[in-house]
């Protein structure tokens, strides 16, 4: 499923997906998303960051 909202330039990609894509932490059913907290933990990756 495309994000809700594109993406702005200097963000990253997978945090604004699952920031903008219910869908994505519903599936967890109030657990924890491990993507999330290791971008909470150590960081977004370069890659990962829309230019």
């Amino acid at each position: 499923m495309a994000p809700r909202k594109p993406c702005p330039k200097g963000y990253c990609r997978q945090c604004w997906n699952h920031a903008y894509d219910s869908a994505i932490h519903r599936r967890l059913k109030g657990g924890d998303c491990l993507p999330c907290l290791d971008h909470m933990d150590r960081g977004c990756p370069p890659d990962q960051i829309q230019k």
